[in-house]
């Protein structure tokens, strides 16, 4: 049985809260923070004082609006903590530097035919080493550890990328992250790649301000997150909008397929070169339109979403082209009464993932989240 919560509770969410307003408004007055919240003008002020005090905010400058005093206007800490954040994916690693405000402060990219665990873990502890050197001895007694992003299921399609038995098993280890975690000597936090990418676009792309959308990442496989009401909605098994699997209809006759095969790179790939694309061709960007707006029109049907981000390894005008495709494909496709999301473009990239990854310490730290508001007992 679910029972009411407590003051302490009550506190972390509401500190929570005013973190993920700060971040997504990149900054607010005290006044500001109490209208957003709800909160008592003297609440908001002391839950504000509180954060500045243990090195969350920073004052910012003031802002003039109105009569009065002009309002000071906090920030969230950037130095107050630093994290590296990994993408394993399928043709390439890549790994980033970033401080608690989500800048990206160094990055690297190593592209592979298909990594193994040694392999990953040596590049994460070179590009540590290489980065933290970087910071000052304070910043690296910040440093609070390492987001790691990877499919969840990353050596099934065994067939499309020419992976063999060996290779796929070798990420089979029930004691995976506990050996990520015993060689890399610190925090480490693991998600799925297409969450990651959300987030990444939810803190600092083209989710900010957005309520509810579902992301779309073009990579070597299609992928993708779910974002509602403001929160990352993962599912029961951490695998929500795992749009690979999603079936649709084959282009030509009865039965159905998977998004996977008219949505992804790894045709295009040349590893070596770390997920340089080339040949993509207006044959396929016109299947990966068609294909994308079937599962945006299901999708939203069920959601009822504010917006649809894709992003990715597309170059900024091959993204411009296929978004234009798929909304022409949605609305000659969409029933009558359909509400049609907003279709935008990422602004972060393909390394989305990476950054989402560097991210999850930070959103551990100021997402609000209705658990914690809660304590849950069986009876």
């Amino acid at each position: 049985m679910t029972t009411g919560s407590n003051a302490n509770g009550v506190r972390r969410y509401n500190e929570r809260l005013m973190l993920s307003i700060i971040r997504r408004q990149n900054g607010a007055s005290k006044a500001e923070l109490a209208r957003a919240t709800g909160l008592s003008p003297q609440a908001a002020v002391r839950i504000v004082e509180d954060l500045e005090a243990t090195g969350l905010l920073v004052q910012a400058g003031k802002r003039k609006g109105g009569m009065g005093q002009p309002s000071t206007i906090y920030q969230i800490n950037g130095d107050n903590g630093f994290t590296i954040g990994v993408e394993i994916g399928r043709t390439r690693v890549v790994c980033a530097l970033l401080n608690f405000n989500g800048d990206v402060l160094a990055t690297q990219s190593c592209g592979v035919h298909f990594p193994d665990p040694a392999m990953v873990i040596g590049e994460v502890q070179s590009f540590s080493a290489r980065a933290l050197a970087m910071l000052t001895a304070e910043q690296r007694r910040s440093f609070v550890g390492t987001g790691i992003a990877m499919p969840w299921f990353i050596g099934e399609w065994r067939d499309e990328i020419g992976l063999t038995q060996e290779q796929a098993m070798s990420w089979s280890s029930p004691d995976l992250e506990e050996i990520f975690r015993s060689q890399l000597q610190t925090s480490v936090m693991f998600e799925n790649d297409g969450n990651s990418g959300a987030l990444a676009e939810m803190l600092c792309g083209a989710g900010v301000g957005i309520g509810s959308f579902l992301y779309i990442h073009i990579g070597t496989f299609v992928g993708g997150g779910l974002v509602l009401r403001g929160q990352l909605e993962e599912g029961r098994n951490g695998n929500a909008a795992a749009l690979a699997s999603m079936p649709i209809p084959k282009q030509a006759g009865r039965g159905q397929e998977f998004l996977l095969h008219r949505a992804s790179l790894y045709q295009f790939e040349t590893p070596e070169a770390a997920l340089i694309v080339e040949g993509i061709s207006e044959e396929w960007l016109n299947d990966c339109a068609e294909a994308l707006a079937f599962v945006m029109l299901s999708t939203n049907s069920l959601l009822d979403l504010d917006a649809i981000i894709i992003g990715g390894a597309l170059t900024p005008p091959e993204l411009a082209d296929l978004i234009q495709k798929t909304a022409g494909c949605m609305d000659s496709d969409s029933p009558p009464d359909f509400f049609k999301p907003r279709i935008l473009p990422g602004t972060i990239g393909a390394n989305a993932p990476a950054i989402g990854a560097g991210l999850l310490p930070l959103h551990a730290t100021y997402s609000p989240n209705l658990k914690s508001l809660l304590k849950n007992r069986k009876v």
